[in-house]
């Protein structure tokens, strides 16, 4: 049985975890190295160009060294990471029915992936920085396909996060299918936007949730 107090303080530790890392990631761009995985002369962070992994790496494509934005990004991206599997921890009391295991498993794997991704440098270990995203993005897209099916089966399914669910998952399917398809080009680093930022609101909206059930 999960103590009212856990499951209030996953609420709380799971708001704070998207809210973090927007923050955060956010700063790390503007004191990216510069330079993009096709062009390696392009001054500062394009948004729609580069990866948010981009920030991530101790030395940018252009040869500077991210002694600013490495530490933050990474940090923040692993604080997000430990706050889903908190999160999710949890949440067997607010799934509850047969699929509240497998949710709360998928949930746990995906932020345990994010964690990966940010002990792993891409220009350390890509090997293991790609196997941190594909561990992320598989079992949340099993994680927000099972939410869905809850949540239209429940009496008290909320709309609003049954639409964004539906939208997560089709971005989330057409990015693994990107990589599956082996689609390269800065179409993939703004479909990476489009996943991530929808992947934070869809965790603000799980927290305030567990708050409201709390």
């Amino acid at each position: 049985m999960i103590k009212n107090s856990y499951f209030k303080l996953s609420g709380y530790v799971g708001l704070f975890g998207p809210i973090q890392f927007i923050v955060l990631s956010s700063v790390a761009m503007f004191y990216y190295g510069g330079g993009t995985a096709w062009n390696h002369d392009t001054l500062g962070y394009t948004f729609w160009q580069n990866f948010l992994s981009d920030l991530g790496r101790t030395v940018s494509y252009s040869k500077v060294e991210n002694t600013i934005s490495s530490p933050l990004f990474n940090l923040s991206l692993g604080l997000f990471g430990l706050s889903i599997v908190m999160l999710h921890t949890s949440s067997l009391r607010l799934f509850r029915s047969k699929l509240g295991y497998p949710i709360s498993i998928m949930g746990m794997i995906s932020g345990v992936g994010m964690v990966g991704i940010a002990l792993a440098p891409d220009d350390l270990s890509s090997g293991l920085h790609m196997l941190g995203v594909w561990i992320w993005a598989l079992t949340l897209l099993f994680a927000s396909v099972l939410i869905v099916i809850h949540e239209l089966r429940s009496n008290d399914g909320n709309k609003h996060f049954i639409i964004l669910s539906i939208l997560m998952a089709f971005a989330i399917a057409f990015h693994i299918s990107q990589g599956v398809f082996d689609i390269w080009g800065p179409i993939v680093a703004t479909t990476q936007k489009i996943v991530v930022y929808l992947n934070c609101g869809w965790y603000l909206c799980l927290s305030r949730k567990h708050l409201i059930q709390s």
